[in-house]
């Protein structure tokens, strides 16, 4: 399940790239045409053209490739990408790829604080472009979502361990007042044989 956030992130940032009504060039062939204008029909009028390679940003596709190594690669593609961070902190490519790292479900170098820092750092830089831009902010957002679902786990499984000390007490009550209640049996036996 955790392999399958990546995608879906991935899918909402490029879907909306690849929903973009664009003009179709009128030199296309009849049967193009025909295609066209039936995918206009089922797409309400609009018409949805692929997204253009150019397009899809450096980020995206690193966050991919990174999603998808194993543990080993994951730990020698971090110590890389921090040894390039300690030559040149302003590098902007490999400072969006350690936030990938710290912000993707599958890393093993998951940590959602750290992220966070480095997601807030680069929303605040000026020198992204709009689908750099865009990217960041939706990650920052589901970084925060998940800062968010994590504080509520902690906070039941407090409140789960306060609940549980809270039953062993009244267990041991309950215990110690059933033990009460068998030593006065046994006393009332006693005095009714007498």
């Amino acid at each position: 399940m955790k392999q399958l956030y990546p995608y879906i992130f991935l899918a909402c940032i490029t879907g909306g790239c690849a929903s973009q009504p664009t003009a179709v060039p009128s030199a296309e062939s009849a049967q193009n045409s025909e295609s066209v204008n039936n995918s206009a029909a089922n797409n309400g009028g609009v018409i949805l053209s692929p997204t253009p390679a150019e397009v899809v940003l450096q980020p995206i596709v690193a966050c991919d490739s990174y999603s998808k190594l194993d543990t080993n690669a994951q730990k020698k593609q971090l110590s890389e990408t921090q040894q390039v961070l300690a030559k040149n902190k302003q590098d902007l490519m490999h400072r969006v790829k350690l936030a990938c790292m710290y912000a993707l479900p599958s890393s093993h170098a998951k940590e959602a604080t750290k992220a966070h820092v480095l997601l807030q750092q680069l929303k605040d830089d000026d020198t992204l472009n709009d689908t750099d831009s865009a990217f960041i902010n939706q990650l920052y957002l589901f970084n925060n979502e998940n800062i968010k679902q994590l504080q509520k786990s902690r906070d039941d499984a407090r409140t789960l361990e306060t609940l549980s000390q809270k039953y062993e007490t009244l267990e041991k009550k309950y215990d110690a007042s059933e033990q009460k209640l068998l030593r006065l049996k046994n006393i009332e036996k006693k005095l009714n044989v007498r």
